[in-house]
């Protein structure tokens, strides 16, 4: 009895079907957004009675979020932390966690940051910058570590555990301010300005930086260790396993892509700069912190993708018992959950701080609000770091365009909190949508819970 063909399927059929799946995942967000900006237009125009009124209004966003002088470069400024707070709440939903203490975790990196960043001033940035950037992130992981034992120990539920610690983070980073890490100097209530070295670069000041041999030689490593990860992802491609069929040779390779890219940088990027460089608005905000928080959602999709601990990460989030049942250690897998969130949250603190704060310090009035947002950006998105990308940026552009969308038409700019709470109704009632724009047939989506009952329970 002969064995049966095994049939291998054309590529095109296979990247038809990922964007026929790709359109399948988008349209419910889609059309969610478009309802919530339809009905947002009727509440504007039945209280102002002006249709033309909706329209300078929301062209008055889109120019405040895009078109303005530095709008497109605010918005992207705006979209950083909300990527990286997002993806520490996704992550945590990924778990079946509700880490609704992302906002102090935020206070906590952010002052951590500070007394590092302000602490040592002669190291140089390749080793203080990243110095900084760790204890950041190591302070938000421990914060949100608290609750993940209490949760994993004592079955004490992690939305009453976190949101408590909001309000101590928040005043505990008030009394570090006013009066172990004040400022003697400043007129304000603030901590000690960090070193320069310390400091997340700015877009229009990478020149300057560059001609800092050490500096170029730390852009180099960067380079360098991302075309690595790079290479280890060529040479894993199907059509070139034929190629390096041997470990030292796929090893060969990956480690020449990144050598040969951090040579090329650290010898060539430095020069180049001085001769052309397009950023050059010496007002303009955009900070590299931009691509930490992009390389972070590659990093998670990664994590929960591709390694063990992510699946038992997502298989605790989807079936506790049945995890326990296969041998996994629940303790162990919400502890990491819980930091690794922590550790985002603390993240995006930090680069608020070393980034984007005028007087790169952090003030007694340092509030937020970016943390709450973010978990409405992990529901619009699916906890999908990719879609947390997408979701966070239109966030970032309703947020940094509701100024001139006031000034320009009279609307009060708080409309845009109105749109975004019918954007996540909708996100949260998929079958109003479905019936709205008799979308028929549509699956079940197989989800893990959000989060657990009361008392830790499947």
């Amino acid at each position: 009895m002969s064995e049966a063909p095994i049939l291998i399927p054309h590529p095109a059929v296979t990247w038809r079907s990922r964007f026929i799946k790709l359109l399948e995942a988008v349209r419910i967000p889609a059309l969610a957004i478009l309802a919530a900006f339809f009905l947002g237009a009727i509440i504007i125009w039945i209280t102002d009675g002006s249709l033309l009124t909706v329209g300078e209004a929301y062209w008055g966003m889109i120019r405040g979020a895009f078109i303005k002088q530095r709008g497109f470069s605010e918005t992207l400024v705006a979209a950083t932390p909300y990527i990286l707070l997002s993806l520490g709440v996704g992550l945590g939903f990924k778990t079946g966690l509700f880490n609704i203490g992302i906002e102090g975790q935020f206070y906590i990196g952010a002052i951590t940051a500070a007394f590092v960043g302000q602490a040592f001033h002669n190291l140089p940035a390749i080793i203080h910058l990243p110095l900084t950037l760790l204890s950041g992130m190591v302070g938000g992981a421990l914060w949100a570590a608290i609750p993940g034992y209490l949760k994993a120990r004592t079955e004490a539920h992690e939305v009453i555990s976190t949101m408590m610690k909001n309000y101590i983070a928040f005043r505990l980073q008030e009394y570090i301010v006013t009066y172990k890490l004040k400022d003697p100097g400043a007129g304000l209530v603030q901590t000690p300005p960090v070193s320069k070295q310390a400091e997340v670069w700015l877009i229009n000041e990478i020149p300057e930086r560059l001609k800092d041999p050490l500096n170029a030689l730390m852009a180099a490593l960067v380079i360098g260790f991302i075309f690595l990860l790079i290479g280890r992802w060529v040479v894993g491609l199907p059509s070139l396993q034929k190629r390096f069929t041997t470990t030292l040779q796929r090893r060969l390779v990956m480690w020449g892509i990144g050598v040969v890219a951090a040579v090329i940088t650290f010898i060539g990027l430095p020069p180049l700069t001085r001769l052309w460089w397009p950023f050059t608005d010496a007002y303009d905000r955009l900070h590299t912190g931009l691509f930490i928080a992009l390389f972070a959602a590659v990093a998670v999709w990664w994590l929960l993708s591709k390694t063990t601990i992510g699946f038992e990460l997502r298989s605790v989030g989807a079936n506790l018992n049945a995890a326990k049942y296969a041998g996994m250690s629940i303790t162990r897998n919400i502890m990491i959950a819980m930091a690794l969130s922590g550790a985002l949250g603390g993240l995006a603190g930090t680069i608020e701080v070393l980034g984007v704060s005028t007087c790169r310090c952090v003030q007694v009035a340092f509030v937020s609000g970016y943390g709450w947002d973010s978990i409405g950006i992990a529901l619009l998105a699916k906890n999908s770091p990719f879609g947390i990308i997408a979701a966070s940026f239109l966030w970032a552009a309703m947020r940094n365009g509701a100024d001139l969308m006031e000034l320009s038409s009279g609307v009060s700019k708080y409309i845009i909190s109105l749109i975004q709470g019918l954007v996540l109704l909708f996100i949260a009632a998929p079958a109003i949508v479905r019936w709205v724009f008799r979308i028929k047939g549509g699956k079940v989506e197989e989800q893990g819970p959000l989060t657990r009952g009361w008392g830790g329970g499947g």
